[in-house]
């Protein structure tokens, strides 16, 4: 199905502790942000995926779209997530078809050999990545049917239009790179609940990992070890973060173990790339997203332990605030999947 560059669309990012919105517009050739908004989450109505209690989740949407900042959100449209941890995304090779038309049932056959489901199970999409030498290289993505169901229904409940249901990684690429990033990269998307490792090489997503590290957990062990409450600890993290200069190095100390873990589960990711994708490249830098990168310094204590350049994500590498309208820096890494999304319906592609 094929929908115009200007279509009236938006993008949601359903998150276990938060629902997030973005709109944008196109004026010439630059995209502008023309709404924007967040509403928090109780953690019992989302649990590991799994909607729990769909009546406060239908609250929260309506509440989401009324009470938006900039434009008034007048499409019922959008391009949303699925819970990551509960889909499947893979770089596959294939013989090409001598017909176009049997390159579907040639996927859903070699499919069978990467997704622990039957296809009966699962929703399955795919995206051609290069044809060369009689080979096609595709990257697909599949969820369970018994995930996306629920979320569906749940959302044409609450009156919004599901026009596409896509894979977070991809959301998170879109936003932080632009089609001329080249070279192997490391995504790191600091979640509420949980974190995700995207390998980004060969202008698409390979390979993907959750890894044992959130914000919740980090923000839990501030407030243990050091006696404070939640929203003390939250500060401390911008305030002092990791710098061992600052607040002299107490969250550095305290978080040293984390560190440690992530930057070792982090070169494991690396290590198990390299090994099972023959024409990796070598990983060039590391880019951190998401509200847990709120972290004074966790980009020079990853690239030292690392030895290799990290810096902080730019949800907005593609878009243009104005001065009228522009998302609080402190909340600015949060939106880096909903940007991805409602950038989505701006791409010169069908809308599948």
């Amino acid at each position: 199905m094929n929908y115009n560059l200007d279509n009236n669309i938006f993008g949601l990012d359903i998150g276990e502790r938060a629902l997030r919105l973005v709109q944008l517009k196109k004026r010439g050739k630059k995209i502008l942000l023309a709404s924007y908004n967040e509403v928090t989450l109780n953690p019992e109505i989302i649990s590991n995926g799994q909607i729990q209690k769909e009546e406060e989740l239908i609250k929260a949407l309506n509440k989401l779209v009324k009470s938006a900042n900039g434009s008034r959100v007048k499409t019922k449209k959008i391009i949303t997530v699925l819970p990551e941890a509960k889909t499947f995304i893979k770089l596959i090779e294939i013989s090409s078809p001598e017909n176009k038309e049997d390159l579907p049932e040639l996927v859903k056959e070699e499919v069978k050999n990467h997704i622990p489901l039957s296809l009966e199970e699962i929703y399955l999409d795919w995206q051609i990545i290069s044809q060369k030498s009689g080979q096609i290289k595709l990257l697909i993505g599949a969820v369970p049917k018994d995930t996306a169901d629920p979320y569906s229904a749940t959302l044409e409940k609450s009156g919004l239009l599901p026009y596409v249901f896509e894979i977070e990684a991809a959301a998170i690429t879109r936003s932080l790179l632009t089609k001329n990033d080249k070279g192997a990269k490391i995504i790191i998307d600091f979640g509420a609940v949980r974190t995700g490792l995207i390998i980004y090489d060969h202008q698409t997503v390979p390979f993907t990992v959750s890894l044992p590290i959130s914000g919740n957990k980090i923000t839990e062990t501030i407030t243990k070890t050091l006696k404070l409450n939640s929203e003390e600890a939250e500060k401390a993290k911008v305030v002092c973060g990791l710098d061992s200069k600052k607040c002299e190095g107490a969250l550095l100390k305290i978080l040293l173990q984390s560190m440690d873990d992530l930057t070792k589960q982090i070169k494991k990711a690396i290590t198990f790339y390299k090994s099972n994708f023959p024409n990796s490249n070598e990983i060039s830098e590391i880019i951190l997203c998401g509200g847990g990168a709120n972290f004074s310094s966790i980009d020079q204590v990853i690239s030292e332990k690392l030895g290799i350049p990290a810096k902080i994500g730019n949800p907005f590498t593609n878009i243009i605030q104005s001065k009228k309208l522009t998302i609080p820096a402190n909340k600015s890494l949060s939106y880096t999947t909903a940007i991805g999304l409602a950038l989505r319906a701006f791409e010169k592609k069908d809308l599948l």
